[in-house]
């Protein structure tokens, strides 16, 4: 059941909405997989890499597919049926919304999370990443990276996500005969 609307503008159906969600997921887990698999590989050459990480790479892909399937259907859902009500439907809007809201999410979550230790800290080689569970200034900038290149993960899955879910209206009759809209 496709929803009615203006010869040239975009409409959706259930089932391309459900396939959007799979393929978008999938990008999502590919792409996430392969920025890791790329990082590794800069910093440890194809040599440090074999094997473990290789391995690696398939706990990577399959939570990565988890979280970016529930996080569609959480945050994206919702986002997409405002940006749809909205008439928001082009695929600009849809990668701007993408980018916007994975950079939002990975800030969230490089947030530590409140415990009754407040003694945790964490470094990385660059520095102090955490200090009594606060983050420091070097771990929002580690935070800010990783948000900002995830955010291009998240805007090439809104295309995906996008160009599987939309296809144009069919022109209305009155458009064809050269009746009203004209």
């Amino acid at each position: 059941m496709a929803s009615r609307s203006p010869s040239g503008a975009y409409v959706v159906s259930g089932p391309r909405v459900a396939a959007a969600l799979l393929v978008g997921a999938v990008s999502g887990a590919f792409l996430v997989t392969a920025q890791w698999l790329g990082l590794h590989l800069r910093l440890l050459g194809l040599a440090g890499v074999q094997g473990v990480y290789f391995q690696g790479a398939e706990v990577v892909f399959i939570g990565s597919l988890v979280t970016w399937l529930v996080g569609l259907i959480l945050i994206g859902g919702p986002a997409w049926w405002l940006l749809y009500r909205r008439g928001r439907r082009g695929w600009g809007a849809a990668i701007a919304a993408g980018m916007a809201l994975t950079f939002i999410v990975s800030m969230l979550a490089s947030l530590p999370i409140p415990t009754g230790n407040a003694q945790y800290s964490a470094a990385d080689p660059g520095g102090m990443i955490v200090a009594n569970n606060v983050l420091t200034i070097h771990g929002w900038m580690e935070a800010g990276l990783r948000a900002f290149l995830l955010a291009f993960v998240g805007g090439a899955v809104a295309w995906m996500v996008w160009r599987t879910a939309y296809r144009r209206a069919a022109p209305t009759a009155a458009v064809v005969a050269g009746g009203a809209g004209s």
